[in-house]
């Protein structure tokens, strides 16, 4: 019981270490208005990321993995209305084709430090080199030397 305790406790500590992914919902229910779309960067085959207007990134995770989706380019939208959502039977539509389609499982709009995050996670960017800051200075007694004894 105790090592189980430990163990977990542990791979609770590395998750929160690596920081990548935190408060990034992978089942969110927000929409993009259609007309919106500028881009998109595929991370993986059910994984997009969909730029919108105003700069705004969405994380868009699909039903099933698509090989379409990484070598497509165009993409395309079947919704019923202008707003590209999670619900409804909205889908993905892969170089213009209605049959090379899949339907979206969520939509979660991420910050610009989240769109790194996954970037980098992805392999799509990588990292930033982070320059080692000089130790801090630390102020500490000084060392008398001592002669020697008798």
């Amino acid at each position: 019981m105790l090592s189980s305790c430990v163990l977990l406790a542990s791979c609770a500590t590395v998750e929160e270490d690596s920081g990548l992914g935190r408060d990034i919902d992978f089942a969110g229910s927000d929409c993009i208005s259609i007309r919106t779309v500028r881009d998109y960067t595929p991370l993986d085959r059910s994984t997009l990321l969909i730029e919108g207007g105003g700069r705004r990134s969405y994380l868009v995770t699909l039903v099933s993995p698509s090989f379409e989706l990484r070598s497509s380019f165009r993409l395309g939208f079947s919704s019923r209305d202008d707003w590209l959502c999670p619900y409804g039977g909205d889908r993905i539509v892969f170089g213009g084709m209605p049959n090379d389609s899949t339907m979206i499982r969520g939509i979660s709009r991420v910050t610009a430090e989240q769109v790194d995050e996954l970037l980098i996670r992805y392999g799509k960017k990588e990292p930033d080199e982070q320059q080692d800051e000089a130790p801090p200075e630390v102020k500490g007694a000084d060392v008398e030397e001592l002669g020697q004894i008798g």
